[in-house]
């Protein structure tokens, strides 16, 4: 009766331990979710920092929870101090987890310091696998490929070569735009693009950037250069930086058109 009684209460302490693990994780992976949301004003913390952290605070919640079974049962508690204790089991364990679950963990930490991928990337493998990264676990990085699998490859592989990233560039470019003019005042027509041009809602300033490394001609705000002279008109190169080069098509658009009419006004003919 006493045995059974035992086996009862073991059982139903497993489950109670089991369901709070369950518990504590979903409410430590809310809590994430809630301080990212609050954090998502000032960027305190990216979505590969936040989904890493989410995934590390359920493998610990739920090994602290094997543990705390393991040592519930006698029986199992006496077991694991015989395998640990055993040479031969301990060094193959040690050895899998090291080489494997260890290094891929620390890969992993390795992935969400560094960050030469984020989630949201579009990387290409070296055996020619490409796709979005969907997720990075403690031991997997998850792509969604083009046809919308899934490959799994673990950490500690995919940090051993190397990975192309298609979405870490320089997003700014420049627009160049090419016009012919008839006027006397060719200074008067550059300050007029110049000024055109910087006015512009997603013009970006080349010289006030940090970390350039070409000449100071190249860096003045909005260069404007003479490519072309004849008899009766000039050819004028504008050449302005946009933020992005989503916008870039748009910008162009409405600098030629502002061109048009401000040109016009000024009795510049193009």
């Amino acid at each position: 009766m006493k045995g059974a009684f035992l086996d009862f209460f073991h059982s139903v302490s497993i489950l109670i331990i089991l369901v709070v693990a369950l518990i504590v994780s979903q409410v430590a992976r809310k809590a994430l979710n809630r301080y990212a949301l609050r954090s998502a004003g000032n960027m305190r913390i990216n979505a590969t920092t936040f989904s890493f952290l989410k995934n590390a605070s359920s493998f610990v919640i739920f090994a602290l929870a094997l543990i705390a079974v393991i040592h519930l049962i006698p029986g199992l508690e006496k077991l694991a101090t015989t395998l640990w204790a055993s040479a031969g089991i301990l060094s193959v364990v040690i050895g899998l987890a090291t080489q494997q679950t260890f290094g891929n963990i620390v890969s992993g930490i390795f992935i969400v310091v560094s960050k030469p991928f984020r989630i949201g990337d579009s990387i290409k493998l070296p055996n020619g696998n490409q796709g979005i990264v969907e997720d990075i676990t403690l031991q997997f990085t998850v792509i969604n490929n083009p046809e919308n699998g899934h490959i799994i490859v673990p950490n500690a592989v995919i940090t051993r070569d190397y990975v192309v990233n298609s979405t870490i560039i320089d997003d700014k470019v420049c627009n160049l735009i090419n016009l012919k003019i008839m006027t006397d005042d060719v200074d008067r027509a550059i300050l007029l693009l110049q000024e055109i041009a910087s006015s512009h809602p997603d013009f970006y300033n080349a010289s006030a950037s940090e970390g350039n490394r070409v000449s100071t001609d190249e860096l003045k705000p909005v260069m404007v250069q003479v490519v072309d002279l004849m008899d009766s008109w000039i050819a004028l190169r504008l050449s302005v930086w946009c933020k992005s080069s989503a916008k870039a098509s748009g910008m162009r658009s409405d600098l030629l058109l502002a061109i048009k009419k401000r040109f016009t006004a000024e009795g510049i003919k193009i």
